[in-house]
């Protein structure tokens, strides 16, 4: 290889280089469409609404990097508000300095974890240079977090199923340690894809600690769903008291306890004693509450462990009480002429709080009340079923005229033609409002 005389760079150095160039590529062709963009918008406005009023420039950071372009500024007659009609049109605050792509990649990073500093570390490795500090991170999720999210098209619903259980966190500077939020996942059912099953159509409802939960449930089904008296409701849970008054609150309801924790309370108890545990585990399993009862019923006291035997009383009564919450939720809903294929047995709730939990808990975090419940609510949003779009404030027009982006990509840049093509480029700037402007507009047709 000495006969060679052209240095070559490495692969990181030439990646590196490329990344680079195609960044500044990126900048100027979307520099270029947001003002052609603009330039479409001021020639198809309503004109006897928004009057232009000035031409300025903004900034905005973009996961390809820092982007200056300029964009109009219009008087709107009818509310006398100043409005930038190219903000609105693309549904991005130009002011907000962040792009919103770059800001859902920082606020994705965020909800994985396991900082909003790792997060801010790992756009500015991504990016090549430091786009939001960890506290500009934090306020935008707060912020998105808080907006209200698109109501969706109600959709029928004969049986829904409910995940509720309760996820404790520290908090910080309280005279309380922590708090407890109370968190439900409803979804229609199961559904078969490649060789997992996932719940179909998930949603999640976070409990904002106002008024009784069931309550707040109900106005949160009846938003998405159409409910009547008909509806099926069936509730998986811990046993917790708040959980089991669901069915108090619903004509038709059943509640039935969550395997999973009644499966590794006994094996607390009894995992010591191999013939009783299993017998558990399959009475368990068949969702069979009066062997589950057999079994547990036959151990003796002395066969537990001394400084476990005043919770193991305690925990056979919290058995008799829930025995009816142990039976098989299908024969009741079969009973009523309901087909019950593809239903399976309840027990998600504890999936679903390990992964907000991995976020909340994970790392020795306390939170602030408002920093946390932002946290559950984006980690939320971002596994639920299809996409939420935010709540839009204001209704614009559109342009007529369809825009064809890869259009306006291929001719980005457009040399100007002056008279030749009957347009005058002062009529097509902010000073067409000016004295010298409207002389020329009151010249049309001589």
């Amino acid at each position: 290889m000495q006969h060679f005389t052209t240095a070559i760079p490495a692969m990181k150095e030439l990646e590196e280089w490329m990344f680079r160039k195609m960044q500044d590529m990126f900048v100027d062709a979307m520099r270029s469409t947001l003002e052609m963009l603009d330039q479409i918008i001021l020639e198809q406005r309503d004109r006897e609404r928004y009057r232009v009023k000035a031409e300025r420039e903004t900034s905005v950071n973009t996961v390809f990097g820092n982007i200056r372009f300029k964009r109009r500024l219009y008087m709107d007659r009818q509310t006398g508000k100043h409005v930038y009609l190219l903000d609105q049109h693309m549904r991005f605050e130009g002011r907000g300095k962040v792009s919103p792509h770059l800001l859902e990649t920082a606020i994705a990073f965020a909800a994985e974890g396991p900082s909003y500093r790792d997060s801010a570390r790992r756009l500015e490795q991504l990016l090549g240079y430091a786009v939001l500090s960890h506290e500009a991170i934090r306020g935008k999720l707060i912020e998105q977090a808080e907006k209200p999210v698109k109501a969706t098209e109600k959709r029928p619903a004969k049986v829904l199923f409910v995940e509720a259980d309760g996820l404790y966190t520290k908090l910080q500077r309280r005279k309380r340690k922590g708090m407890e939020h109370a968190i439900a996942v409803v979804h229609e059912g199961w559904e078969q894809v490649g060789k997992r099953v996932r719940l179909r159509n998930k949603q999640h409802d976070l409990h904002r600690g106002e008024g009784d939960f069931w309550e707040a449930f109900g106005d949160f089904l009846t938003e998405r769903y159409e409910i009547d008296g008909d509806t099926w409701l069936v509730v998986g849970g811990d046993g917790a008291k708040w959980i089991g008054e669901c069915e108090s609150y619903f004509h038709k309801c059943i509640y039935t306890l969550d395997r999973f924790h009644v499966a590794r309370d006994l094996k607390r108890f009894v995992g010591h004693l191999p013939k009783v545990w299993k017998e558990a585990r399959q009475a368990l399993a068949r969702q069979n509450p009066a062997d589950l009862m057999a079994a547990v019923e036959r151990v003796p006291i002395e066969a537990i462990a001394p400084d476990k035997r005043e919770e193991w009383t305690a925990y056979q009564s919290f058995l008799r009480r829930h025995r009816k919450h142990l039976e098989d939720y299908r024969k009741t809903l079969e009973a009523h002429g309901i087909d019950t294929r593809g239903m399976r047995p309840m027990g998600s709730a504890e999936a679903q709080m390990r992964v907000l939990a991995k976020r909340t808990k994970r790392g020795g975090y306390s939170w602030s009340e408002r920093g946390c419940r932002a946290m559950l609510e984006t980690v939320m949003r971002r596994r639920q079923i299809g996409r939420l779009e935010e709540a839009e404030e204001h209704a614009v027009e559109s342009p007529q005229r369809v825009v064809s982006v890869r259009r306006l990509l291929h001719d980005a840049i457009r040399p100007a033609k002056g008279y030749v093509d009957g347009m005058i480029r002062l009529l097509r700037s902010q000073w067409q409002s000016r004295p010298t402007g409207m002389a020329l507009k009151g010249l049309r047709g001589y």
